[in-house]
């Protein structure tokens, strides 16, 4: 993963964490960082010692359906949290109050769990207790445990910093890691393609039926994918598939089984 080194060559800078305070009595651990930062500079700030299995959610936050919702919420309590609990599995994604973000932070609280949730969103596009933002577009959730506050602009900026700090705590390989797309939009697809056909190349695992590009991505592996992203995302990643409707103990299985535990 030499190529890996060398995108984040240009800012290796100390980092200082600091606490984040939630209204409700929430803490969590925070950077500040440029894009260019190594991710292994930025997982030592925040206290995190690898190596440690990891999940990179992509997921989408806004423009989630009502339908099959509670599908989802179960496979994500059942599935993806429980298993991260049980085996000590870090979850990173972007840590926004929104969509699959505020479900997986929600059952982390619900379950009294003590995984790290990591959340990886530019800073510029929000706001949170202590950072009083005239620009942002939303709030983090105060159920994550550390947040990788990026520079940027605009959400989609943070996307290889969110894979590279997976890779990173997993120690460059020495851990399983493994992204799992989760409904999504325009950003997932993005992600999903750079996630198999470029540098950075980690298995993807889709929940289809939670929607949007997560289901396209599973009619495309039927049939014809309909662009050519898709297309290419199909041919070069190593992509994995489990439907919500087997329900959360098979998912939670088909983890067990690709970690190995």
């Amino acid at each position: 993963m030499q190529f890996i080194r060398q995108i984040f060559e240009g800012d290796d800078s100390q980092l200082r964490s600091f606490t984040i305070q939630f209204p409700d009595g929430q803490t969590a651990a925070a950077v500040n960082t440029p894009l260019s930062q190594s991710p292994e500079s930025v997982i030592a700030a925040l206290g995190l010692t690898p190596p440690q299995p990891a999940l990179v959610i992509m997921g989408g936050a806004g423009l989630m359906e009502r339908t099959g919702l509670d599908d989802l919420r179960a496979a994500v309590e059942g599935g993806l949290v429980r298993f991260a609990q049980e085996s000590g599995v870090a979850i990173v994604d972007g840590g926004t109050s929104a969509g699959v973000m505020k479900m997986i932070g929600e059952s982390r609280s619900k379950g009294g769990c003590t995984f790290p949730l990591i959340g990886v969103v530019p800073r510029n596009v929000v706001t949170y207790p202590g950072f009083d933002n005239p620009d942002q577009q939303t709030t983090l959730d105060e159920n994550h445990s550390h947040f990788v506050l990026t520079g940027g602009d605009a959400f989609g900026d943070e996307s290889t910093m969110l894979a590279a700090v997976g890779w990173a705590l997993s120690g460059e390989g020495q851990r399983r890691v493994l992204g799992v797309v989760i409904n999504g939009g325009e950003i997932v697809k993005q992600e999903a393609y750079a996630r198999s056909a470029g540098h950075l190349h980690i298995p993807l695992l889709v929940l289809e039926g939670s929607g949007r590009y997560a289901d396209e991505l599973a009619a495309a592996h039927k049939a014809q994918a309909a662009d050519e992203i898709t297309a290419e995302t199909l041919l070069k990643g190593d992509l994995h598939f489990v439907a919500l409707s087997v329900g959360s103990e098979n998912l939670y299985d088909w983890l067990n089984s690709f970690f190995r535990f």
